[in-house]
């Protein structure tokens, strides 16, 4: 079948009328006439009944039961259109939501600007459903928060950061530069369940059946909730390394502090050979970028 012809035939059934079926299309009415016919005889069906003095067409029941079958086969064109124009370098990545804005978008700037043929499709997605994804070869790479053992996965660790303490920048806050957890109020926690050894060291301090007075399920949604002095939260430093540029928040060294956060790369044991070289350059660019960042930990 020619697409032309399909097309002319869709245009014809969205607008219901020929006229401005080519009108649309560009053409005149007598070409789009002849595409239809066209296709009707490559399938032997009459698809549109054709009756003198009507504005408005009306599909035969071919007709209507072709219109599936039109869209698909467009679709499919435009996906092998899309497939031709795709550029030869091209990335899937996922991470969790504080990694992924507050320290991969370096990495994304610095590939985009000495690679700026290679595309990247960027995910954010809680550490679970980014081990799916990477199992089902709908992302190349993920950064998630905890290990996990699955077949034809690879799971190393990326990265370690410290875990400190956020407050508003009052003059009693800026004056402290470190805290024991026992000196902080349960009651104006802002608190996230980071990691799993995190809710360990943190049911060490605080009885884990009295809640905390806000919860969130998502870590960078503290910082707009710390509204008074006394509130306090406890993030990755590359968090709190961010915040502070504002002058709004300060940090404060816990004294006796919770396990550094773990990031682990996440990648399919059988790399697709058509993502290994763009896989390659994020990584290089991804290791020297945190060999830059002095209070993380990295890992080979």
């Amino acid at each position: 079948m020619n697409i032309d012809d399909i097309q002319a035939f869709l245009a014809v059934v969205s607008n219901q009328s020929l006229t401005k079926a080519a009108e649309i299309l560009h053409l005149s009415q007598s070409a789009v006439s002849h595409r239809l016919k066209n296709l009707e005889q490559e399938l032997d069906l009459v698809l549109i009944q054709r009756r003198k003095g009507l504005k408005t067409i009306t599909l035969t029941p071919a007709g209507e039961d072709f219109i599936l079958i039109a869209e698909k086969w467009a679709h499919l064109l435009l996906e092998t259109q899309s497939l031709k124009s795709r550029t030869s370098l091209s990335l899937s990545i996922g991470a969790v939501d504080s990694v992924n804005t507050y320290l991969l978008p370096n990495i994304y700037e610095q590939i985009i600007h000495q690679h700026p043929t290679m595309r990247l499709n960027i995910y954010t997605q809680n550490s679970t459903d980014l081990y799916a994804l990477v199992e089902q070869r709908a992302i190349d790479i993920a950064f998630v928060l905890h290990e996990r053992i699955i077949n034809n996965i690879e799971v190393s660790p990326f990265f370690a950061e410290p875990m400190v303490l956020i407050r508003l920048a009052s003059p009693e806050n800026t004056s402290i530069p470190s805290i024991h957890p026992q000196q902080l109020n349960p009651r104006d926690e802002l608190y996230h369940n980071w990691f799993p050894s995190y809710q360990l060291w943190h049911n060490k301090w605080w009885n884990p059946l009295q809640s905390t007075h806000i919860q969130v399920s998502n870590g960078p949604m503290v910082l707009p909730l710390l509204r008074t002095p006394g509130q306090w939260a406890i993030v990755p430093l590359s968090i709190a390394q961010a915040t502070t540029a504002t002058n709004k928040y300060t940090v404060q060294k816990l004294l006796d502090p919770p396990p550094d956060r773990i990031c682990y790369k996440v990648t399919h044991k059988f790399v697709k050979s058509s993502t290994e070289k763009a896989l390659n350059i994020f990584e290089t660019f991804a290791s020297e970028l945190l060999a830059q960042i002095n209070y993380l930990t990295k890992y080979k």
